[in-house]
């Protein structure tokens, strides 16, 4: 993110003007779903039973055969060398209802949850930066068998949120508040090739969100140079292609999933912002911009997860390689995500669940990190769910 503002603080004239990271912004933070599938990395494309509720494929609620219902809190923190921030609050829920049919299976959702962290704080010999924000999602979606072991889902997600930024030197200040809203659709298909090996297919449609963004520099040496503008404008995030596979055994489980998005494919769009020409729209540099800056990427997500013997707790584990869509900021171009997690039945129909998830990247050679601590409560098999 900090690249992002730096970048726009180059191109800041006498007026404020977009770029291509403003169209990454909103879609460029820590992704989160809920506490299971963040433990095993985000590998859930053929997770199936193993995390009921929003995965990365719809398809999976068709594997759920009973009612469930669950809720979780989080606690998020930013480190760098120079800075730090935290952010304490609700993290999401989930409430997944099968509906008896004839033949087959029919499972339904629906679930709220924080679906992007904004965070990032940093100091240098030029600026103090802070940014906190979050985006979060509101889903219904439905999942059924399609034919014998084979499940077709589809999701869709009622985006908001917003994100604010502010960076200070001794003379003057920037403020960033941009405010989201729009909307998402997935569909995805689960194949169970037999009880141990199961594979999935998952496709993010197009994403669009429109945002209103208030822009204020204040000059602490000049008030009349100090000015507040409010800019109106639409982005769309290519779509993401989710492919993978599980492995299935009486006591450990295997997950894996690769995540591909073609960043240069993002878009821009505006009827109201001009290049300082006021006859070209911005939105054909900004979008050419686009396709020079930005990669595709291919994300790797590795999940496992164990149940112990005797006593009634499961485990879980994951590591992401999340390859980041410009160059020559982080170190190798990516950052790395492990998470720990763990489920523990207190009763026949309550389990206690817990995560932590770490991000390490080094950012301009500089060690930078993002950790993520979560705790919530499920109850399934209840009778009337």
């Amino acid at each position: 993110m900090k690249k992002m503002i730096v970048v726009l603080l180059i191109a800041l004239n006498p007026l404020f003007s977009q770029n291509e990271y403003d169209v990454l912004r909103p879609f460029w933070g820590f992704e989160h779903s809920q506490i299971l599938s963040n433990s095993i990395g985000g590998a859930t494309v053929a997770s199936g039973y193993i995390t009921p509720g929003l995965t990365s494929n719809p398809a999976n609620l068709a594997a759920t055969q009973f009612g469930y219902m669950q809720i979780n809190f989080s606690n998020s923190e930013f480190s760098s060398l120079s800075s730090n921030m935290s952010n304490t609050g609700f993290n999401g829920f989930d409430y997944v209802q099968p509906v008896p049919v004839y033949k087959g299976r029919l499972v339904f959702s629906v679930g709220g949850h924080k679906q992007i962290d904004y965070m990032s704080a940093s100091e240098n010999t030029s600026y103090d930066f802070s940014e906190k924000g979050k985006l979060s999602s509101y889903h219904v979606a439905g999942a059924v068998e399609f034919a014998k072991n084979l499940y077709l889902g589809a999701d869709l997600k009622l985006l908001s949120g917003g994100d604010e930024m502010t960076m200070t030197n001794d003379n003057q200040t920037y403020y960033f508040k941009p405010r989201y809203s729009g909307s998402s659709f997935t569909i995805g298909l689960l194949h169970v090739l037999s009880k141990n090996i199961q594979y999935g297919l998952s496709i993010d449609m197009p994403t669009s969100l429109d945002v209103e963004e208030l822009y204020t520099e204040s000059d602490h040496i000049d008030g009349n140079l100090s000015f507040s503008e409010t800019y109106n404008y639409s982005v769309k995030k290519p779509l993401t292609f989710h492919g993978g596979a599980a492995l299935l055994l009486k006591s450990i489980n295997f997950f894996y999933e690769l995540e591909y998005t073609d960043w240069r494919s993002l878009e821009f769009f505006s009827d109201e912002i001009y290049e300082a020409d006021l006859e070209l729209p911005a939105a054909v540099i900004i979008n050419n911009e686009i396709r020079e800056t930005f990669n595709s990427t291919i994300s790797h997500h590795l999940g496992f997860a164990m149940r112990v013997p005797v006593i009634p707790v499961h485990l879980f584990a994951g590591y992401q390689i999340l390859p980041v869509p410009f160059s020559d900021q982080y170190d190798n171009d990516l950052r790395e995500s492990f998470s720990f997690g763990c489920s523990i039945a207190v009763k026949k129909n309550v389990t206690l669940q817990a995560s932590y998830d770490n991000y390490t990247w080094n950012f301009d050679g500089s060690p930078e990190s993002f950790d993520k601590i979560s705790i919530g409560i499920s109850l399934h098999e209840i009778p009337g769910l």
